[in-house]
């Protein structure tokens, strides 16, 4: 190889290895988070609901830190910032013997009246076990339509799992998987769908995230995400417990 070919490939490579350095990674468009490490409810993103309750996690997943949410009455609760529009809704969660149920609420316009309320109902339950049991209530009056689980997929009382919802115009696709398989690497964790659901109504454009129990409906979350349809929350550094595998899979790339 002549000294001009050398020096020609030598570039070349320098020059791949700058544009590799120069080229930005893509980072998550987060809407809201919140890993409930402060001992009591962040007023800053929740109403201070009397019936949630902050407590340290009997065992479970490293993930789960100090802090985890845990309820069995109240009815919904909300977060402050209430302009969620076409996102994607992760937490992890677990249903409780007390109920074998969980709500999540999606695009709230109030806590009591309107809003999205889709429960993933575990196996057991009194209400549809193993369904999805996709609720929209609308001027105070409920609606229900529980639909099976896809695949005849389950999930069982008593196990921690991380959730994910995708929310585009009026349809929505949840996802569940165990979290301690979650988070090993969250990025390449293969989501079970468990449900795919559209509001033919198109009731609600936007609003608030939360959660909802009736009375003896006692479930846990941890670990709320929202953040925008097609970005990669967990290409970035994030505070708090999250932390704590954000670290992990960032030690394994």
């Amino acid at each position: 190889m002549t000294m001009q070919r050398m020096i020609f490939c030598l570039l070349a490579v320098l020059g791949v290895g700058l544009l590799l350095t120069m080229t930005p990674f893509s980072h998550a468009q987060i809407l809201f988070e919140d890993d409930f490490e402060g001992g009591e409810l962040d007023t800053s993103k929740w109403n201070p609901k009397a019936e949630w309750q902050i407590i340290e996690p009997d065992g479970g997943p490293q993930s789960l830190g100090n802090g985890i949410l845990d309820f069995n009455a109240g009815e919904a609760n909300i977060s402050l910032k209430n302009d969620f529009k076409d996102f994607v809704y992760e937490a992890d969660f677990r249903a409780m013997n007390d109920g074998k149920i969980t709500g999540f609420v999606f695009r709230a316009q109030d806590t009591a009246n309107n809003f999205y309320m889709h429960q993933i109902s575990a196996d057991g339950s009194g209400h549809t076990p193993n369904n999805m049991r996709w609720h929209w209530k609308v001027g105070g009056g409920w609606n229900v339509e529980p639909i099976p689980f896809l695949n005849g997929e389950k999930v069982l009382p008593e196990v921690w799992y991380h959730a994910r919802f995708v929310v585009e115009e009026f349809t929505f696709q949840s996802y569940v998987l165990e979290t301690a398989e979650f988070e090993k690497n969250p990025r390449t964790a293969k989501m079970r769908q468990i449900g795919d659901w559209t509001d033919k109504g198109e009731n609600f454009r936007e609003g608030a995230i939360g959660f909802r129990a009736s009375g003896g409906e006692h479930m846990q979350f941890d670990n709320v995400f929202v953040y925008e349809i097609g970005s990669d929350p967990y290409a970035v550094e994030s505070a708090g417990k999250l932390a704590v595998t954000w670290g992990r899979l960032k030690a394994t790339q």
